[in-house]
């Protein structure tokens, strides 16, 4: 970064005159050490607390909370009835004989886990028992088109809080240390001031990156509020925004398989999980050991063409076959043994304040300034992206 810290930003003017924003310059540099905050779309937001929502679409299946006992019961006891609506085709698959019923709901839900039904429709049998946790799918509505005032599914979503974070890191650095010229320093930077702010940039921005994936969500409080003391904003993380398809410590679980995992288990817990809750996961953020997993499961992942940033700089994004055009992308801060899918077209960075240079100037024989960041990431439909950890060893399938 030399050039550009020695050229626009090294003039006293450029710090007095404008705020100096760094997003661009921080997207060419770091797009490969810090994959989320350089490469996802920045959407402006004008308060430190903001809403996420959480739209669902219709379930497709659900399992009986109660047995059905009787070929005349036609009152189910459902895990979830909410998604349900007049005149829905459900499939009824036993799961102690495997056997198979239709039938029609008729009439809303009379509570979020029983409705009424019309046994034996489209030819079946009505069968003198269903166990209980039997198998209940959604095949889809049927109506005759002469309905009138019936009763439409929510689309309110559900909404959650989140908070835009402020990251501040001072640069300083007295007189003396400034004047300096025995140490050679890296990318032909020329002074130990230029030298700190490209160090204290590159922290800021693993800073954000890393909240982005751990990040636990806190309001702000003022100091009559808290004993004297201000808390500050603290944004929510992907490992605790995703709470639908989540395997980690945030909800208490491991992964199946965690000791001898394998490909077809990252794809459950990752695309599968997403893609059953209406995702279309595009996106696999990856930890750096999860290449020795690739390799491990045969599969042979592939750079594919992603151009260069401006100063040169490769972007890294990678194909495995077996992932039929999901892009991989490989993110150094992540935790070991971490993966987390993403639908990329519901998740932004929210930017309160871009990344900016702020020259305070001298005190006394000291030089000062501060590099300053204020945003969240933001996930729309938390139930169709998915996070897991806490794998402890990959095996070949």
């Amino acid at each position: 970064m030399s050039d550009f810290l020695q050229g626009f930003l090294g003039t006293q003017q450029a710090g007095i005159e404008a705020r100096n924003d760094v997003t661009v310059a921080i997207r060419n540099w770091f797009a490969n050490r810090n994959p989320l905050i350089t490469r996802l779309p920045y959407v402006p937001v004008e308060r430190v607390d903001f809403q996420m929502y959480t739209h669902k679409y219709r379930a497709r299946s659900a399992s009986l909370a109660a047995a059905v006992a009787a070929t005349t019961q036609t009152s189910l006891t459902v895990s979830d009835a909410t998604f349900l609506m007049n005149h829905d085709v459900l499939e009824l698959v036993d799961s102690a004989t495997g056997n198979v019923e239709r039938v029609q709901v008729s009439g809303d839900p009379t509570s979020a886990t029983t409705v009424n039904v019309i046994r034996g429709v489209a030819g079946y049998t009505p069968l003198a028992s269903v166990a209980s946790n039997s198998v209940v799918n959604l095949i889809g509505n049927s109506r005759t088109g002469a309905e009138v005032q019936q009763t439409g599914l929510t689309t309110v979503g559900v909404p959650r809080t989140q908070y835009c974070q402020t990251f501040q890191f001072p640069v300083q650095i007295g007189g003396s240390a400034q004047t300096a010229r025995a140490q050679v320093m890296p990318a032909g930077i020329q002074s130990p001031f230029d030298f700190n702010m490209t160090v204290q940039l590159q922290n800021m921005v693993d800073d954000i990156e890393n909240s982005c994936y751990y990040g636990v969500a806190q309001a702000p409080l003022d100091a009559a509020n808290n004993a004297g003391l201000p808390v500050t904003a603290k944004m929510n993380g992907l490992k605790y925004i995703l709470q639908t398809n989540n395997i980690s410590s945030a909800t208490s679980s491991v992964p199946v398989n965690a000791s001898a995992y394998g490909s077809t288990d990252m794809i459950r817990d990752t695309l599968q999980a997403a893609r059953s809750n209406g995702g279309d996961p595009d996106l696999l953020v990856v930890s750096t050991n999860f290449m020795s997993g690739f390799a491990t499961w045969g599969q042979a992942i592939q750079r594919i063409p992603a151009g260069e940033t401006v100063f040169g700089t490769p972007i890294n994004v990678l194909e495995a076959p077996f992932l039929h055009g999901v892009t991989i992308v490989e993110a150094p801060l992540l935790r070991p043994f971490t993966a987390i899918a993403l639908t990329s077209s519901e998740v932004y960075i929210r930017n309160k304040r871009n990344p900016y240079w702020n020259l305070r100037g001298n005190r006394g024989d000291m030089v000062e300034g501060d590099w300053i960041a204020e945003m969240a990431i933001e996930v729309v439909n938390e139930s169709h992206h998915a996070w897991v950890e806490g794998i402890t060893a990959f095996s070949a399938n």
